[in-house]
């Protein structure tokens, strides 16, 4: 029961990690220099969130022991605190003027996709690797995830089944995709721009939705964890 709680207390944040319009737009763009290097590019991502969630839960694990490890409060006063940035997000982001270039995106982003359609397979898999390790926003969501980890107090096999489980989630825009390119082919890309356009028109109000949503689950989570 206590793993699945945990497992389930991943959810949001790995949803939130995965709702990334950047790495899903990198990952249209490999796909257009061919299975392999998309392929690469996948592991690659898939391989740089391993390792960093991985080594979080291990640093987290050697700072605090083992018997010592479960702390709902700690892990109630996280969902607390990421479901009022997460709000507090959605708030300014509806307050936020709509960018007069939104489906179009920025000359830099579209200049990096560019890029990212004609790499080779060894910096395919370093720029997989880099995008999976993340920016801020990454970053702060694995960090988060993996100290709910920790909180859970679950045996060192248990908390490897939990990395497995988020990196799973929090991927699935990018080695989902890429799985059905390598099986499907061409059909599968045309499907994915078809959907990179849908997700370039809508952003803004999936992204809002999908905040106050998760934020709303993390803050009533968060109190029925402290009470």
């Amino acid at each position: 029961m206590i793993v699945l709680s945990a497992a389930l207390q991943l959810i949001p944040y790995a949803l939130v990690a995965s709702l990334s319009p950047v790495g899903f737009a990198a990952t249209a763009a490999v796909m257009q220099s061919g299975r392999f290097k998309a392929l690469v590019f996948a592991i690659g991502f898939v391989a740089g969130q391993l390792l960093t969630c991985a080594t979080l839960v291990a640093l987290g694990a050697a700072v605090v022991p083992q018997h010592d490890a479960k702390h709902p409060r700690l892990a109630g006063l996280l969902e607390l605190a990421l479901g009022l940035a997460l709000l507090a997000f959605a708030a300014r982001l509806k307050r936020r003027p709509l960018p007069v270039r939104q489906l179009g995106g920025t000359s830099r982003t579209e200049a990096a996709l560019e890029r990212l359609r004609h790499l080779h397979v060894l910096t395919s898999l370093l720029a997989g690797l880099l995008l999976g390790i993340g920016g801020p926003k990454r970053l702060v969501l694995t960090i988060l995830a993996s100290a709910s980890i920790t909180a859970a107090g679950v045996a060192s096999s248990k908390q490897g089944a939990l990395v497995v489980w988020y990196v799973a989630l929090a991927t699935m825009l990018v080695w989902a995709p890429v799985a059905a390119f390598v099986l499907l082919g061409e059909r599968a890309a045309v499907k994915l721009e078809a959907g990179q356009d849908w997700v370039k028109r809508h952003q803004r109000p999936v992204t809002l939705y999908a905040l106050v949503i998760i934020g709303l689950f993390l803050l009533v989570e968060g109190i029925v964890t402290l009470t």
